[in-house]
Formats: structure tokens, C-alpha cells, sequence
């Protein structure tokens, strides 16, 4: 499955588990701040609780030092790591990049985030990263093509035979999330509002709508197939 729901309610991720193929949730401190402040960890495994044990859950480290990313990527690999997929999110800073080799070493599997060009999503596949999380409207805002930029990596890791998957997050629209996927983003991650709008369509809505007024007027309103004799 493609499709991650970015966010933090458990609201809209029990709604998307319901009603999406979902392969998962990814988090941000951001996020995670906005929910629910001053309960991370019980946060985090109701966030599970909902996904259940085969989908994919992302968060982010804090540090600001190799070591300290280190020591909050144990702390969410021992605490949130062992009930289901999961993946820690590591900035692409230099701090970053020197905690990749050492988080390789332990067997935490993490997702490079925060990226904004083909280079630094080259060096994070290179370091072994699972993930590589380009942020492509602020890619697009500063005047380059995120799809583009999408397309360019993919090529890469084909070229050099890695197993990086680009997790594409950072949409202002749907236009940015198809133009990814067909460009070679192995995997989206959108805010509840994007994905129920990649959903949607109002012609769909319109063709319903016909469909009932032709029924109910046979029928009668409110008339279901279950119903009939």
C-alpha cells in the first residue's frame, strides 16, 4: 500500500483505518504537540492500538547531537518499536547523517526526513535509511519541481541498486501527490483533509445522487435493495 496518513488524531486515523488502504501513520513533533501536549508515549501506543500490529508507525527523534539522537532513537525503538512496524525519523542535519551509520549498526530502522534536494536524499539511501521523506510543497516554494526532484532520486537508488523507499510528505494539493507517485515515490504521506480529497470527486457525488432520485421514484424515498421483495 502507498498511502500514510500524516497526522496524529486518533480520530481521523481510526476513520482512515476504516475507510483506507492504509499502509500506515507518520508523526511529527509538530503533530504530536498540536494533539495531545505532555502525553507522547501513551499517545503513541494508542496511535498503535488503532493501526493495529501490521501497519507502519513513524516518529521523530529530538536531539540535537548524533549521541542524542541515538539515545532517543533506543528510547522509541524500546518503547514504541515492539508491538508493530516501526521507523524512526531522523533529520537529514549533520547530526543526522552521523547518527545514521551509528543507528544502522544497533539494527533501528529509520526513515530519513526533512529532505529538500536530490543530494541529500542520495546520501541518506547511501547510509541505509528505509525511508527518504522529501518535503515537496517546500520544494515547490522555493522554486524547484518536486516531482522532478522525486524522479531524480528514484532513478538514483535504481541506478545504484538500493533498497530506500521514498516516502514523499509536504502536499498542498493532489496535483503534488500524483505527479510524485507517477514520478516514482514509492509511498505518500498526506494530512487527513488530502487524502479524503483524493477520494472524492463531486461528479461521483452527482452520479449518486441521480442514481437515488431515479430509484426512489420507482421505489419509493428511502427505498433499499434489502428491502425488496
Amino acid at each position: 500500500m502507498f498511502l500514510f496518513l500524516d497526522t496524529a488524531n486518533l480520530e481521523e486515523i481510526t476513520r482512515g483505518v476504516e475507510c483506507l488502504p492504509l499502509a500506515g501513520v507518520t508523526t511529527c513533533p509538530t503533530l504530536v504537540v498540536q494533539e495531545r501536549p505532555g502525553s507522547f508515549w501513551e499517545l503513541l501506543k494508542e496511535i498503535r492500538g488503532v493501526i493495529g500490529p501490521e501497519r507502519i508507525l513513524h516518529a521523530q527523534v529530538m536531539g540535537g547531537s548524533a549521541e542524542e539522537i541515538l539515545g532517543d532513537a533506543r528510547a522509541l525503538w524500546r518503547r514504541a518499536g515492539a508491538e508493530g512496524p516501526f521507523y524512526v525519523k531522523v533529520p537529514v542535519t549533520e547530526a543526522g547523517f552521523r547518527a545514521m551509520p551509528l543507528l544502522r549498526r544497533e539494527g533501528i530502522a529509520f526513515t530519513a526526513t526533512t529532505i529538500h534536494s536530490v543530494s541529500q536524499a542520495m546520501l541518506a539511501a547511501e547510509q541505509g535509511a528505509a525511508y527518504l521523506a522529501p518535503y515537496v510543497n517546500h520544494i515547490e516554494d522555493a522554486g524547484e519541481s518536486g516531482a522532478e526532484m522525486v524522479g531524480r532520486t528514484a532513478r538514483f537508488l535504481e541506478r545504484r541498486g538500493l533498497s530506500s523507499q521514498i516516502l514523499a510528505a509536504s502536499f498542498r494539493n493532489v496535483r503534488q501527490i500524483l505527479g510524485v507517485l507517477e514520478a516514482g515515490a514509492h509511498t505518500v504521506t498526506v494530512s487527513p483533509e488530502l487524502a479524503w480529497k483524493m477520494a472524492a470527486h463531486p461528479m461521483t457525488d452527482a452520479s449518486v445522487a441521480k442514481f437515488r432520485r431515479a430509484w426512489d421514484g420507482f421505489f419509493g424515498p428511502g427505498a433499499r435493495v434489502e428491502d425488496l421483495p
